[in-house]
This record gives structure tokens, sequence and C-alpha cells, in this order.
């Protein structure tokens, strides 16, 4: 392996890692956010979310992606706040 190829598997390493320090920092960010004000709430799962919603899982990973829906990744997964999502239709049932 030449000097070119090993510093393109250290970008995408480093890379990587960013990745997950940003996605740590949320995670973190979110539960400090809630700890704040003394209420940690149980997040929900995109299943049960989708349910109470009556939309398909992909079509609200997908809205969630996009911003569209306020989620927070744990490590792979996107979870949900009660109390976020009442904030959320609160806001689109206003409009």
């Amino acid at each position: 392996m030449d000097l070119v190829e090993t510093l393109s598997r250290l970008d995408k390493l480093e890379d990587t890692l960013l990745t997950q320090i940003q996605e740590l920092r949320a995670v973190k960010s979110e539960i400090q956010k809630h700890a704040g004000n003394g209420s940690l709430e149980p997040l929900l799962g995109a299943k049960e979310v989708a349910k109470i919603l009556g939309v398909d899982v992909g079509h609200l990973h997908a809205q969630a992606r996009d911003g569209k829906i306020p989620s927070v990744m744990v490590g792979k997964y996107r979870k949900f706040s009660p109390s976020a999502l009442k904030k959320w239709l609160d806001r689109k049932n206003n409009t």
C-alpha cells in the first residue's frame, strides 16, 4: 500500500469518526436538554411513532432524515421524543 492510499484510508476513517462524534454530541445535547428540566422522558421508536401518526415506517424515516419530523439518532437508531413530537404536531395544526 502506498502513501496516497494510506492517506485516503485515514481521511475516510477521520470522516467516519467525526460523524460518530457529531451523533454522540447530538444525543448528549438531547439528554442534557431533557435532564435540565428534570424530566428525562423515554424516547419512542420509529414503529411506535409510525403507528401513532398512521404512516409507513419508511415514510417516517424519510421525513425525519430530512428534518421534517423531530428526531434524534441514538447510535444507528432513530428515536423520537414524545414532547418534541407534540410540539411539532401543535405547530403543524396551527398553521
